[in-house]
Order: C-alpha cells, then sequence, then structure tokens
C-alpha cells in the first residue's frame, strides 16, 4: 500500500499550476490505490483538523494561503486586539505577525490556534521595531482550530443577576459566566472572591460571554496559598515528579564515583569559584583563571555535565524536555530536574568533586582572544561567591583575603 506523507502532498499543493482538486481527484493525481485511499483521507482531514490545508466549495483541498487564509496561534491584548503567529509550513520562511482588531478575534482565546481571512482593503497595525510599509494587512478569524486552554482560573464575583468569574490572565477579556454557587456540589462551596478554577464550556456566539462550571476552589483571592496554586495551574507547573523519574534518579549514586571520571580532565586542583546571588539554590557553573604562556590569561568557564546524568530517551530525560526549564517563583522554584540532581549532583557547591563540561579561552594581554580549547571534565569548587563579594574582588582584594570572608547564609 502506498502511503502518502506530508511532504508529498505539499509538493503537489504548492506548485504553482496546481488548481484546487477534490480528494478523491487528489488521490489520483498521487496514484493513490483504491485499498489505501481512506488512510489518504484520513490524513488530508487530519491537516485540515490542523489547519494545515483548507477546503473550499465542492470540497476541493488547498493551502490556506491559496485562498487568502492563514492558521496560527492567536496572542491576545488587555485592550482586546490580537496578534497572529502563523504557522510555517515544512520548507516555507517564517512569516511575520498579523494584526487582528478587537472586533475580528470572533470566539477566539488566547493560545487558540486558528484560522484567519487576510484584510487587502484595511489599514493595519505596524510595529515600529520594523521597516514595514503603512500599509500592513490585518487579518479576521473565522475558525477556531484548537481551544489552548479547557480550564482557567479566576476570582469569583456577582452582579445583581447572575455570578461570573474574572480570569486571572487579563489577556481572557471575556468574564466568564458560571451558575450560582450555592448548587455546587464543591466542599467548601465556592464564595464570592474565591480564586477558583473554572472548566470552560463550548463558546460559539460572540455576542454571549463564554460559560464554565467551577471545578476547585484554590482559596480566597491574594492569599499567598491560592495565588500560588492558580500560577501553578495557568502555567501547567508540577512541583512534584512524576515515579519513573523519581525511580532512575533512586539508582544515581550519591556523589561523584571513580567509574565518572574515565576520560575526563582532572581540575580538582586549580582554583575554581561560583558567582550566583545571595539567595542562589544551585550553581551551574563555575569560572577558573591561570597564567598562561608568554603572558596570555587562560579563563575557565565549566557548566554542569547535565548529560551525564540524563540519558536521551529516559524518564528523566522526557520529564526535563517537558519542563523545559526551571521556573522561579517569590520564595520557592519549580525545577526542572529532581532535587538529588538540580541541588546535588549536577550543583557546583563547594568542596564537592563535580562533572562539568568545560571551555578554555587563552586571551592575549590586549584582551583578543588566541584560542579555544573543550574538554570534559571534573572540579571541586573553592569558593562561592555572591554578585557582592565578586564586586568587591574587582575592587582589589585579594584571594588569600577573599578566603578568609564568610561564606553567605
Amino acid at each position: 500500500m502506498k502511503k502518502i506523507h506530508l511532504p508529498a502532498l505539499l509538493e503537489v499543493l504548492k506548485d504553482p499550476e496546481y488548481i484546487p482538486l477534490s480528494v478523491d481527484r487528489l488521490a489520483e493525481k498521487l496514484g493513490v490505490t483504491e485499498k489505501g485511499f481512506p488512510a489518504f483521507k484520513k490524513e488530508v482531514s487530519q491537516h485540515l483538523r490542523q489547519g494545515t490545508f483548507v477546503k473550499l466549495k465542492k470540497n476541493r483541498i488547498c493551502l490556506p494561503r491559496d485562498a487568502d487564509l492563514l492558521s496560527g496561534t492567536i496572542r491576545f491584548r488587555q485592550t482586546g486586539s490580537a496578534t497572529l503567529f502563523p504557522d510555517t509550513l515544512e520548507g516555507s520562511t517564517k512569516r511575520e505577525p498579523y494584526h487582528i482588531d478587537a472586533e475580528d478575534t470572533g470566539v477566539a482565546m488566547h493560545g487558540d490556534r486558528v484560522v484567519c481571512r487576510i484584510h487587502h482593503d484595511r489599514r493595519g497595525f505596524q510595529r515600529r521595531r520594523t521597516n514595514r510599509p503603512p500599509q500592513l494587512q490585518t487579518v479576521r478569524v473565522i475558525r477556531i482550530l484548537e481551544r489552548a486552554n479547557e480550564t482557567i482560573t479566576g476570582t469569583l464575583r456577582k452582579s445583581r443577576l447572575f455570578h461570573y468569574v474574572i480570569p486571572s490572565d487579563p489577556r481572557f477579556i471575556q468574564d466568564i459566566l458560571v451558575p450560582d454557587p450555592r448548587l455546587s456540589t464543591l466542599s467548601p462551596k465556592p464564595k464570592i472572591d474565591d480564586k477558583v478554577i473554572v472548566k470552560l464550556s463550548p463558546w460559539e456566539q460572540r455576542h454571549l460571554n463564554p460559560e464554565g462550571i467551577i471545578t476547585k476552589v484554590l482559596g480566597k483571592t491574594h492569599a499567598p496559598a491560592a495565588e500560588f496554586e492558580a500560577l501553578l495551574h495557568q502555567y501547567a507547573l508540577n512541583p512534584a515528579f512524576p515515579d519513573p523519574v523519581l525511580s532512575e534518579v533512586h539508582d544515581f549514586p550519591s556523589h561523584v564515583t571513580a567509574d565518572d571520571l574515565t576520560s575526563r580532565e582532572d581540575l580538582r586542583n586549580r582554583f575554581t569559584l561560583t558567582i550566583d546571588p545571595q539567595d542562589a539554590k544551585d550553581f551551574d557553573d563555575a569560572l577558573s583563571l591561570e597564567d598562561g604562556p608568554d603572558e596570555t590569561l587562560i579563563v575557565g568557564v565549566h557548566i554542569a555535565d547535565v548529560s551525564h546524568y540524563v540519558r536521551p530517551g529516559t524518564a528523566l530525560d522526557k520529564e526535563a524536555r517537558k519542563r523545559g526549564n526551571s521556573t522561579y517563583l517569590v520564595g520557592t522554584v519549580i525545577p526542572m530536574l529532581p532535587h538529588a540532581l538540580s541541588n546535588g549532583l549536577c550543583s557546583l557547591v563547594e568542596d564537592q568533586d563535580r562533572l562539568t563540561k568545560s571551555v578554555f579561552l587563552t586571551f592575549r594581554k590586549d584582551g583578543s582572544l588566541l584560542q579555544t580549547r573543550f574538554a570534559d571534565t571534573v572540579i571541586r569548587s573553592n569558593k562561592r561567591l555572591t554578585y557582592e563579594q565578586a564586586f568587591a574582588l574587582l575592587k582589589g582584594i585579594s584571594f588569600k583575603e577573599l578566603r578568609q570572608q564568610p561564606d553567605p547564609p
């Protein structure tokens, strides 16, 4: 059975001579067999849902651009207007964003994937930092491809006639109508000014406010615990790690072992220091300095070798990719890696062997770069500096004096 993949479909649809065809005719043009037609039709339908293709009258298929349409992600402003960031098709260059007037956003919400029609006769918004012409085209939302959010957080309020939730994110510009909380089955029942989570109902009529159902009470609005829970929900943050990740981390030793040092350059006798904020909890990078030949200076930059522990395809790797980064909030952090790594084996703390990736930069006396060298290394940080201590060092305090300074708390 001949399987048609997206590149082959795009090649046909992007042909300047292509005239929109029905799915049947398109399959015929691509040589799809009768046996393979159901799978082909299913694939085309999937791309229609995703907005890669659009359907014209008589079920004819074409690319959005050929019908003056664009698919992409909508990002709102508090004023109600929005920006469309168009999708980029395979092999195509990235397209500039388009402006959407408030009255042209339809029933879209912040972050949704949408299909828009291009206006040809309207003067639109122009970014000041570009040299684009003043006749920039605007677009109008005509269809929702995918909702970005099934739930949102907000504050429960009451008018004379109904209850509603004001979204925490000001880019959600509509209040969400909710049933009378006295009828709720939640315990405790939602109260006015509570911070809550609302499950959104389908919204299809712009002249009516969206509706939803309160599914969880987080606490009183502005209470630290409630606001913290709301932030976690809003940005899909989870302080806890899945059991498979914790199981993998449990197998790691508590310290660098002799086997870890194989084929690594040993820098543990080289004076190395870290520079971080006063309240830093983990230390990702370190510096070393040494005199080189012919009055050169060698600067070593050492980054914690996370890749030694986070192997491709593992549960730890997949969870780290999903999180993308550590998220710092007031008084706490949601780490990308479990504590045993982020504050342990991958934190360049004082007086502990740590595995690193290093680059050695050799500078001439005039400050020009002479040479660059990379290596897998092991270091032992001699001193943790705060920014204030580093500044004092630059003002003339010696390393000897620096070692005598008390460590930060």
